[in-house]
């Protein structure tokens, strides 16, 4: 058992790797289009009509790209005023709340922007300007982006879960000594 634990962290770690990599390519991506805009505007007096779009196409991959990364890395917004007058005890349980609510909102964002996907790749949205982007592609960004931080969400579960099992037989086999 502990063994297919180990593999599926490793394949939600690897997706995650995977995905915050593709989060970084997007930013070079931007960011090549951000310099490229400002050197054709105001050296070149020659502007592009689709930079805004696709800067707006990328910001949006790079956001739900690297949202597991950033629970993995544990570098997310939190309330320290109150997590750290916690025990390490109640941390890790508060650790595991959260985990599960943003599990059950990252299910609900699977669920609807699949769904989205779908209507828009069977009714042929695309953007209204004159790039004509279909639109199914940025909106699948959205629930591949939940999956992945629903994947790591349970990854942190897990290690909590074992932090507390392993504290409490540390405890408990100081009252047997």
């Amino acid at each position: 058992m502990k063994r297919i634990a180990r593999v599926l962290v490793a394949g939600i770690n690897g997706l995650t790797w995977f995905s915050e990599t593709l989060a970084e390519l997007g930013l070079l991506a931007l960011l090549i289009l951000v310099f490229r805009e400002v050197v054709a505007r105001y050296f070149f007096s020659s502007p592009t009509i689709y930079s805004v779009e696709i800067s707006e196409y990328l910001l949006i991959f790079i956001t739900f790209l690297c949202v597991g990364w950033v629970l993995k890395e544990n570098r997310h917004v939190r309330m320290l005023a109150i997590h750290t007058r916690l025990s390490k005890n109640s941390q890790a349980y508060m650790e595991i709340f959260s985990c599960l609510l943003i599990m059950l909102f990252c299910v609900v964002l699977v669920w609807e922007g699949i769904e989205s996907v779908i209507v828009a790749y069977r009714g042929d949205y695309h953007s209204s300007s004159l790039l004509n982007f279909p639109l199914w592609i940025s909106y699948s960004f959205i629930p591949y982006g939940a999956l992945v931080l629903g994947l790591q969400c349970t990854v942190v579960v897990g290690r909590h879960v074992q932090g507390l099992r392993k504290h409490e037989e540390a405890s408990s086999s100081e009252y047997v000594a």
